[in-house]
């Protein structure tokens, strides 16, 4: 009786992988894969998000600073007003704040005009207007559009040329205090209990979707045409800012009605 000996190409004492295992291995790595290329995703997800998002704060703060410059340094002087202008003016002013639903429109001469065009030829006192109008090749969005005029030449009656400030607007309000309370209808200084006054107070609000040239933040890429097809707006995200503007010259008119001593800001 022989006995086989135990050599180097013996298989006993060797341990290997089953079937089994080799899959349970393999199905594990995989999860992890998909694991880590779905968390890069929605990390990329996320920083495309937060671009847009800051993207459209700060049009909406360069916006706002246009509106609330242009207030702060509105004019409004009456033909006999010979305290704040005592020498003879060749030109006119107005405040005129027209509500109409979610697109109001604002009406200004203002001492602080800064053009939106370089080089173009305008100077610091100018006729300026703010208006929400229709977009151009967007079908239902409206934007956010100025006009300035040289303010000695400015026709009252016509807008002048107009230049988009903010893109994909919901809503422009602007509100003046009347003494007591903010006052929901039209501010004209060429007519009625406001003729030759500027509101103590002005406030401002603009309301902006998500700039939509790039996947509208909070909805997924796959579902961001069907949202463009949409109701304009449905579904995005908006952003709202609001700021209360005191008009300089304002100081020494009077009120439209007894003031209080609580204010209502918002």
């Amino acid at each position: 009786m022989t006995r086989r000996g135990r050599g180097i190409f013996s298989d006993e004492g060797r341990a290997g992988f089953t079937i089994i295992e080799i899959v349970i291995s393999i199905s594990i790595l995989l999860a992890l894969t998909v694991g880590v290329v779905v968390m890069l995703r929605s990390s990329i997800d996320v920083r495309q998000g937060l671009s847009t998002q800051m993207r459209t704060v700060r049009q909406l703060n360069f916006a706002m600073e246009m509106v609330s410059r242009d207030i702060e340094h509105a004019i409004v002087l009456a033909s006999t007003d010979q305290v704040r202008m005592p020498v003879e003016r060749n030109f006119k002013t107005i405040f005129r704040v027209e509500p109409s639903g979610d697109s109001d429109k604002l009406s200004l001469t203002s001492m602080a005009n800064k053009p939106v065009v370089a080089n173009a030829m305008e100077g610091d006192q100018a006729y300026v207007v703010y208006d929400l109008k229709d977009a151009e090749g967007r079908p239902g969005e409206k934007d956010l559009f100025r006009g300035s005029a040289n303010i000695a030449t400015a026709n009252f009656r016509e807008d002048p040329p107009m230049n988009m400030i903010l893109r994909n607007v919901k809503s422009f309000k602007v509100v003046a205090w009347r003494g007591d309370d903010w006052l929901r209808d039209r501010w004209d200084s060429t007519r009625g209990d406001t003729r030759n006054k500027l509101p103590k107070m002005v406030r401002v609000e603009v309301s902006a979707f998500v700039d939509t040239a790039g996947t509208p933040f909070g909805i997924p890429a796959g579902e961001a045409a069907a949202a463009k097809s949409s109701e304009p707006g449905q579904g995005m995200a908006t952003f709202d800012m609001r700021t209360i503007v005191v008009p300089a010259l304002s100081s020494g008119m009077a009120e439209l009605k007894q003031p209080v001593s609580s204010i209502r800001w918002y």
